[in-house]
């Protein structure tokens, strides 16, 4: 039996899709939650945040395509200049530079861990942009963008199953291929926090 809080779940339910009127539905999950388990009615909540985001981005296809847009910005802005600090960690990483009497240099593997470092916090600025951008709408316009990055990762398991022959899994590319599945999960984690409110 599940013994989650009622208003919590409206709650929860209202601050992820703003625009949609839950009311009638949550009394029914309420009424229904004494006698079901708490998968079912975590799934409820679950189907409802589909149901009424898909809603929510039928009636405004314009802002879902700037939403979009936004989260490429976000990765050009942030990523462009990770690029050039790229590049400057390689350099560091696999010689180092000589200033002085000094030598500045990284270990050999900084090079190879820096982009499950950048890219995540990359993708999680991403979804704090497009709901800062969007608040009323909640997560709404969150998924058009997670569903197009959900593409990367089908993309990069392909080309490891192609070359998976001459491809070690060294614990850099293993970090690389967590990196790159978690990052729609990064894109949600940045978008709930854009949504916690500001203490005053």
């Amino acid at each position: 039996m599940t013994t989650v809080p009622p208003v919590y779940a409206a709650r929860l339910l209202k601050r992820l899709v703003p625009t949609q009127d839950f009311d009638a539905l949550l009394g029914d999950i309420t009424e229904e939650a004494p006698h079901r388990s708490r998968l079912w009615y975590w799934t409820q909540l679950a189907a409802a945040f589909v149901v009424g985001s898909w809603r929510d981005i039928r009636r405004h296809p314009p802002l879902a395509l700037r939403a979009i847009g936004i989260g490429i910005a976000t990765l050009v802005v942030v990523l462009a200049p990770a690029s050039a600090m790229l590049r400057v960690v390689r350099v560091l990483s696999e010689g180092g530079y000589y200033l002085g009497p000094y030598w500045l240099t990284l270990p050999p593997n900084a090079f190879r861990w820096l982009p499950a470092v950048v890219n995540p916090l990359a993708f999680a600025g991403s979804g704090w942009a497009i709901v800062r951008v969007h608040r009323a709408h909640g997560i709404t316009l969150l998924v058009p963008w997670t569903l197009i990055v959900c593409g990367l990762p089908v993309i990069m398991l392909l080309l490891i199953f192609r070359d998976a022959q001459s491809l070690p899994l060294t614990a850099p590319v293993v970090g690389g291929i967590v990196s790159t599945l978690s990052l729609p999960v990064w894109i949600l984690v940045g978008g709930a926090l854009a949504l916690v409110p500001r203490r005053r």
